[in-house]
């Protein structure tokens, strides 16, 4: 009996031994799929849809948008009204599983400013970067296209532009940036900030590929270094550039160089008001919305040289509802202007935007422009502007 009791046994571990190897490999199949479900990264949808009219009472360019006011020498005086949802926005962020040491993040993000007719927008990129953080050394690298190193702050305008041109620069580009949080004793922190980017310049219409910018051979250096505190953050950034004005001149050897220094402030000034302000000087800024849109003279092949800057407070009498003022100012030097150039661009405005419920909000600005012109008469307009914003 014992003997044949062994051989039962030995007969049913034989039947069951493939039933079990089958449940463990279905359990490790399992636990496999498990883990890579648990491994893949989170996605989150962004963004709003904005319709913004607005009334000019004479001719500012460029409609939907304000940057500066046209000259009457230029265009008989009249008034204007844009009406359009361009502005609507919508990006996707990326967020990675946790490796303890290293967080993995990506955004991307678009808006409908790319060009098309009124009723058949075109996409335009606005982000589109990998971000890799080592939360221990508070250290951080961003690859990708994304906003300026240099005079990181915008005013919380409803006008599209935030103030380019008219004393706000600084855009977004692609570019290679590394960051580093330097903490120290009284609690407050240092930031220091350093990035590769895309020299984008001016395309001449050669059949060569490239612009002025990457003819130049360089990318562009920006640099930053903030001081930041409980209440607020005072920052020192500058870059520095080239341009290859070959196709313009018919010189291979004439390059013209771009570069600021900027200084930026934030403050919180109270719980319900706070205070932004940048100001900045350099040469060959148009591509970073200085010089109001004027970056080189070409009849003398030499950059033009412009300071300026804004400010701006922000209150919140209650929540939902924040009533902001500002203005800014974008100054070239006139000698370095041929004649008709726009000289001077003043911008002062108020606004107000009110959430009527979760996600949704009304918005109002009045704002007065003043462009000065070399040889020209001067431009002037008022602009009010309204907005109905659904967030989500």
């Amino acid at each position: 009996m014992p003997r044949a009791r062994r051989l039962l046994a030995a007969l049913l571990i034989t039947l069951a031994t493939p039933v079990l190897a089958e449940e463990q490999a279905a359990t490790k199949e399992g636990d496999e799929g498990a883990a890579e479900k648990k491994a893949r990264p989170t996605l989150e949808w962004y963004g709003y849809i904005k319709l913004d009219a607005s009334w000019d009472e004479s001719l500012i360019d460029s409609g939907n948008f304000a940057r500066w006011a046209a000259s009457p020498s230029l265009i008989n005086e009249h008034s204007h009204v844009n009406l359009t949802a361009r502005q609507t926005r919508f990006g996707l962020r990326v967020v990675a599983p946790d490796r303890g040491t290293l967080r993995l993040t990506a955004r991307i993000e678009s808006d409908f400013y790319g060009g098309g007719a009124e009723n058949k927008n075109s996409l335009q990129l606005r982000h589109a970067y990998v971000q890799l953080e080592w939360p221990q050394r508070e250290l951080s690298l961003i690859a990708g296209q994304t906003s300026d190193v240099v005079s990181p702050l915008v005013p919380s305008t409803l006008n599209y532009t935030v103030a380019w041109w008219a004393g706000n620069i600084g855009y977004r580009r692609p570019q290679v940036r590394l960051t580093r949080n330097v903490k120290l004793s009284d609690s407050g922190a240092v930031v220091l900030a350093a990035a590769l980017s895309r020299t984008i310049g001016d395309d001449f219409g050669s059949a060569e590929p490239g612009d002025s910018g990457a003819d130049s051979g360089v990318p562009t250096v920006q640099v930053r270094a903030a001081r930041r505190w409980a209440t607020g953050e005072l920052g020192l950034s500058g870059h520095w550039g080239s341009e290859n004005l070959r196709e313009a001149r018919e010189d291979p050897q004439l390059k013209v160089d771009s570069w600021s220094v900027n200084l930026d402030l934030a403050l919180r000034l109270s719980a319900r008001l706070s205070l932004k302000a940048e100001a900045w000087s350099g040469e060959n800024l148009d591509d970073y919305f200085g010089g109001i849109g004027q970056g080189v003279n070409f009849a003398q092949g030499e950059a033009i040289t412009a300071s300026g800057g804004w400010a701006a407070l922000a209150f919140k009498p209650r929540s939902g509802l924040e009533i902001g003022v500002g203005a800014g100012l974008d100054d070239p030097d006139d000698e370095n202007l041929p004649s008709g150039a726009r000289a001077r661009n003043f911008a002062v405005w108020a606004n107000a935007v009110w959430e009527l419920w979760a996600g949704l909000e009304v918005g109002g600005e009045l704002s007065s422009w003043q462009t000065d012109y070399l040889g020209l008469v001067d431009g002037s307009s008022l602009r009010a502007q309204t907005s109905l914003t659904y967030s989500f």
